[in-house]
């Protein structure tokens, strides 16, 4: 049996959701969250079991014994993780999450060690962004293998929660970083484009992702990361005000209340028929990568329970690890991707 943290966020639902129609072999988990009214529909909905808490009571919660692996999917994961793996290191419980916060992910690997010798699994970025990066990441390093300064973009469609948001401005108010040779140095904010497979050119905006970490952890021989988000075309003329913004904490918390209050309205407005795409770089290689994939939040929410699935079946060594460096491949089977080669007939900047 596991906990699955955050189950009435939107993420949690679509866990459920595909739970339900596409992995009925695994064990039902016990809804947590903090919202009781909403918990208790979805587990009326569902036939399941659930638990409404606050994280300030962690020291006091008592879960069933059968419990052997908490899913946090609740972010901002600034706020949650740690919270979280005290519990995990008290309780002797394994721990998944979807992070995608470069600075959390630094303070979880800094701590490797004592995860390791407590004997907890820490599988983390278990979620879209994390696993199509180090994909396309990868990929890409199959194809060239002296490619040692790389670059990793992202663009996907199809909306974003209210979590999402509130994260994304934790981590833009952090600064600009980069990868390069065992140490994360600050970098000026950067732009380059890119051609998808359906022939759309999109500019991306350098911005710190959980790669940074993830990739050389397991990859220590790389010379250089960086990483870029794509940026929608009604976006990029704002993108500098967007960045100063978020350095503004006043601007934070006003922005932080209005994404509370319309969290359902962002979950709603999701197209879950959207698509995704990690693209691999490096200078001199003569073609970059395109990992396409379907829509984030679903593929966020297939890996969640192929994660687990895997977690059952062959277990998960102590220590931190991201989900793909765990299990890599093994991850999309069940979902639809493919690799596109797009030959380079321009500067990319």
């Amino acid at each position: 049996m596991w906990l699955l943290y955050g189950a009435n966020g939107t993420t949690g639902r679509l866990v459920l959701r595909v739970w339900r129609a596409h992995f009925p072999d695994l064990p039902p988990p016990l809804l947590g969250g903090r919202r009781e009214t909403e918990l208790r529909a979805l587990a009326q909905a569902y036939g399941l079991s659930y638990q409404a808490f606050p994280l300030t009571t962690l020291q006091n919660l008592e879960l069933p014994k059968e419990i052997r692996l908490i899913a946090n999917l609740a972010g901002p994961y600034r706020y949650t993780s740690e919270p979280w793996l005290k519990y995990c290191l008290q309780q002797g419980r394994d721990y998944l999450d979807i992070c995608g916060e470069w600075p959390v992910f630094a303070q979880l690997y800094a701590a490797a060690e004592e995860y390791a010798q407590k004997g907890l699994a820490v599988i983390t970025g278990a979620g879209y962004d994390t696993v199509a990066g180090e994909t396309a990441l990868t990929l890409f390093r199959a194809r060239y293998p002296q490619a040692q300064d790389l670059r990793l973009a992202i663009y996907a469609e199809g909306g974003f929660s209210a979590g999402t948001a509130r994260a994304a401005l934790g981590v833009l108010s952090a600064g600009e970083v980069y990868w390069q040779e065992g140490q994360l140095q600050p970098g000026p904010t950067q732009t380059c484009q890119y051609r998808l497979p359906d022939g759309r050119t999109r500019t991306f905006r350098s911005a710190p992702l959980a790669e940074l970490i993830t990739y050389p952890a397991w990859n220590p021989e790389l010379r250089t990361l960086r990483t870029y988000v794509g940026l929608p075309p009604k976006l990029q003329r704002w993108q500098g005000v967007v960045q100063w913004l978020s350095k503004q904490a006043i601007v934070q918390a006003l922005i932080g209340w209005l994404l509370e209050q319309y969290r359902t309205t962002l979950a709603d407005r999701m197209t879950l028929t959207g698509r995704a795409y990690a693209i691999a770089d490096s200078i001199g290689a003569p073609a970059y990568g395109v990992f396409e994939s379907p829509q984030p939040y679903w593929a966020t929410a297939w890996l969640v329970l192929r994660s687990l699935q895997l977690y059952l079946k062959e277990g998960a060594a102590a220590g931190v690890a991201s989900a793909f460096a765990r299990w890599q491949k093994a991850l999309w089977e069940g979902l639809p991707t493919q690799i596109h080669w797009q030959p380079k007939t321009t500067p990319q900047g």
